[in-house]
């Protein structure tokens, strides 16, 4: 609402009053910079521009009549089109303010009155297409330089009103799945709060995102995962009711507010249906998707009585969800927060472990099974920690993932075990394979290929005594990114592994395509290899296949003489595990090779 100064005798030097342009009903031009500016009850004097005094108030409901005639169109009570007047305030009252008959253009009054009515949405007139080829009309039709110009001020205000709808819609909403952004929903979520603090009523908050989405992305590329993510917000909204809220955080994370006195058993029903409607197949340029997602709840007022608790303890709950496996939702425990604030310390000193020179490279050998030496050995990194002592990579491997430290993490693990194996190499001792395992992220990186190229050079390590460890997961994804790297690190004349065979979703004609030097036979299926028909089966069959594609297979994970003795009988090239030798320093690791230890072969 403008403020709007004014004087009692338009006299300059006089008192200036200000008065809100809520109370004017009209503005009158009686000559030359002398405007009266009525109220239902008085009238005052402003020494203000006409030209600029319609756009200025546009907003406010002002609208020009005819070339002297502003009125507050808010007060408009009737119009007689044969009399040419305005009644503005109560028309029934004794004395009605109105505008000048004299003045009134009753074309001017019509058009004015469509082109208000077609281009706002509360009116049922409106019609953005009948607006543009009615303002056409008017325009082509109007030879009065005041009248086109109050058309024009319509015109733009209504452009500048739809632009700045437009500008507020993007800046609540998300641009990809159109549904309500952060923004939009902490807003929401505030309100609601003070609606349920005064009233004493309940609110749930989901949090929830899918699981394995990265790999929708990385196998089938973000085109694709951004189509489903899409769908599944249509989906959504679908279910929600107009009181609740459905928006997208970022990525693959949405968040339902339920409002509505919202209790544990509504929260349930919804995270259920979140669960349902993600039951049938997303349909995606003729690739058929299934996901399922993690939800976490939590719970106003029991899990927080502010936004931000609410929403961390969501998060929290939803993490549990994924811990858990996924396909699943859990509600919010107290308990998670000392999880999530162990996480965060973790993450904290694991930022700074390696510049403080905090992990530690240990080497578990590669035992030939043809005659029991030692032909290689996996570097595999501890934590080392001052204060905490030592820490399982199972704990730290994850997070080191999750916050993108893998890659410098990798990076200084590359390059210390070819340091480390070369310096054996220089000491005179025979020459050694080092594995070391590669992560996805680190695989993906551009400069990947590079940073291998980079090492070798720097250490002076023969390539072919590198061998990389690459998971099936990375290595048998068809992307032409992949394909390319594993070519340009066969041509650098290192060696492929591929870690963890048989737990994923194996495809041999990749095997064939990269031709890797070695297949690893995850622990899982060794563990039970001499109990379990089954375990026993697949690693007969996965021996047999390396042996026919002339790769060599490697048992990890060989802990007894049974296990021993049953990959000696199906013709295993290598084994490592504690039947052997434990992950032990480099000073023990080279106490080793310098007496020749063998393994005991009996056959």
């Amino acid at each position: 609402m403008q403020k709007i100064p004014v004087t009692r005798d338009g006299k300059r030097g006089s008192e200036v009053i200000i008065i809100d342009s809520s109370s004017v009903v009209k503005i009158d031009k009686i000559r030359d910079r002398e405007i009266i500016i009525h109220t239902k009850d008085q009238h005052y004097y402003l020494d203000f521009s006409f030209d600029n005094l319609e756009e200025w108030l546009f907003e406010d409901g002002f609208r020009l009549l005819d070339s002297a005639n502003i009125v507050n169109m808010n007060h408009v009570a009737d119009y007689d089109p044969k009399k040419g007047i305005v009644y503005l305030g109560a028309s029934d009252s004794k004395h009605p303010k109105t505008a000048s008959a004299a003045r009134i253009h009753k074309e001017h009054i019509e058009n004015v009155t469509q082109l208000l009515r077609t281009a706002d949405p509360s009116y049922a007139d409106h019609n953005p297409l009948h607006h543009d080829e009615l303002f056409a009309r008017i325009i082509s039709e109007t030879r009065n330089d005041q009248f086109l110009r109050s058309y024009a001020t319509i015109r733009a205000m209504n452009e500048r009103k739809r632009a700045e709808e437009k500008i507020a819609h993007m800046a609540y909403h998300d641009s990809l799945t159109h549904l309500p952004n952060r923004l939009y929903f902490d807003d929401r979520l505030k309100a609601c709060l003070d609606e349920a603090s005064r009233h004493g009523g309940r609110l749930a908050i989901l949090f929830f995102d899918l699981d394995r989405f990265k790999v929708i992305n990385d196998t089938l590329g973000h085109h694709i995962g951004d189509q489903l993510l899409v769908g599944l917000a249509h989906r959504l909204q679908s279910y929600v009711n107009n009181h609740d809220v459905a928006a997208r955080f970022g990525g693959d994370e949405f968040m339902v507010l339920l409002s509505g006195n919202a209790h544990m058993r509504e929260a349930a029903q919804f995270a259920e249906t979140i669960k349902l409607l993600l039951k049938e197949p997303f349909l995606i340029e003729d690739h058929e998707l299934f996901v399922t997602a993690s939800i976490g709840i939590s719970l106003y007022p029991d899990d927080g009585t502010d936004a931000e608790t609410l929403l961390k303890n969501a998060d929290n709950a939803m993490y549990r969800s994924k811990e858990k496996g996924g396909n699943s939702y859990h509600y919010y425990h107290p308990d998670m927060n000392k999880r999530s604030l162990h996480k965060l310390n973790l993450e904290i000193h694991l930022r700074k472990a390696l510049e403080r020179g905090e992990f530690r490279l240990l080497y578990q050998p590669l035992v030939d099974l043809k005659n029991g030496t030692i032909r290689g050995m996996e570097s595999l990194v501890r934590w080392q920690h001052p204060e905490w002592g030592m820490i399982s990579p199972a704990e730290f491997i994850p997070l080191a993932e999750e916050t993108g430290l893998i890659v410098p993490m990798g990076n200084w693990i590359l390059k210390q075990a070819c340091l480390q194996n070369k310096a054996w190499l220089e000491q005179g001792y025979n020459p050694l394979c080092v594995s070391v395992n590669i992560s996805a992220i680190q695989f993906h990186q551009p400069q990947f290929v590079s940073v291998i190229e980079e090492t070798l050079q720097e250490s002076g390590l023969d390539p072919g005594l590198l061998c990389l460890e690459i998971t099936e997961g990375v290595a048998m994804n068809s992307g032409p990114h992949v394909m390319e790297t594993m070519d340009k690190l066969k041509s650098l004349g290192v060696r492929i592994s591929i870690d963890d065979f048989g737990t994923g979703y194996s495809s041999l004609s990749y095997l064939k395509r990269f031709r890797v030097h070695t297949l690893k036979i995850d622990q899982s299926f060794i563990r039970d290899v001499t109990s379990d028909e089954d375990n026993a089966a697949i690693v007969t069959a996965l021996i047999a296949m390396s042996r026919q594609l002339k790769i060599t297979s490697l048992a990890e994970g060989v802990e007894t003489r049974e296990q021993l003795e049953f990959l000696l009988a199906q013709g295993c090239d290598e084994i490592q595990g504690y039947v052997f030798s434990k992950p032990v320093s480099a000073q023990e690791f080279e106490e080793m090779i310098r007496q020749n230890k063998q393994l005991f072969l009996t056959k």
